[in-house]
């Protein structure tokens, strides 16, 4: 419970992409952005119950695929976010982006990202018995993508919060132009990791 709740909770794409949304459309948008996140780690979770986790965290080509991928999608969220910067006043409901495109944002961020990957295959399998291990990982997925809805919903509210408090045009500029380089330095930081 303990390693999902750091796993969760510890900030990353997937929190700063939630915030960002609730913070630019609304609540009710990052919720799909949260919904796109889980659809992405219930891939994660698949791919390492059926063992290609191991291969992806073991093979130089494959991660980094996956890495220079997300790396280059965040460094793109970045550019908008500065860019659009000069809009900071929220905009209405028929500006709002739509609720799929929440949700295919939240899924790309996290789909490409191979550290997700490399944690559930480091961390699943000790607590997984070989003899009727399909339903233990189906109960553990299920136990990860809970504590981690929770914590995506938890960034999306102070967001909310923090909205309410920073509602001024230029306190908006200056939220999207810090978005926009912390998804940067996230990619910049994604590209030069490595598999372990």
């Amino acid at each position: 419970f303990l390693s999902c709740v750091a796993f969760s909770f510890s900030p990353g794409a997937g929190a700063i992409a939630t915030m960002s949304r609730s913070i630019e459309d609304g609540i009710v948008q990052a919720r799909y952005n949260i919904i796109g996140l889980q659809l992405a780690l219930l891939v994660h979770l698949i791919i390492v119950s059926v063992g290609l986790g191991a291969f992806i965290a073991s093979s130089e080509i494959a991660f980094d695929s996956i890495k220079y991928i997300g790396g280059s999608y965040l460094i793109y969220l970045g550019v908008m976010k500065i860019k659009n910067s000069g809009n900071s006043v929220l905009r209405n409901a028929e500006m709002q982006s739509g609720k799929l495109k929440s949700l295919v944002d939240g899924f790309v961020v996290n789909i490409t990202n191979p550290k997700s990957i490399v944690f559930l295959v480091a961390f699943l399998p000790q607590f997984v018995d070989s003899s009727d291990s399909t339903y233990q990982y189906f109960k553990l997925g299920l136990f990860i993508i809970l504590v981690d809805c929770i914590a995506m919903l938890s960034y999306a509210s102070l967001a909310s919060v923090l909205l309410r408090h920073l509602s001024e045009p230029l306190h908006l500029k200056r939220l999207n132009l810090m978005f926009g380089a912390v998804f940067i330095i996230l990619a910049v930081m994604l590209l030069m990791s490595g598999r372990h």
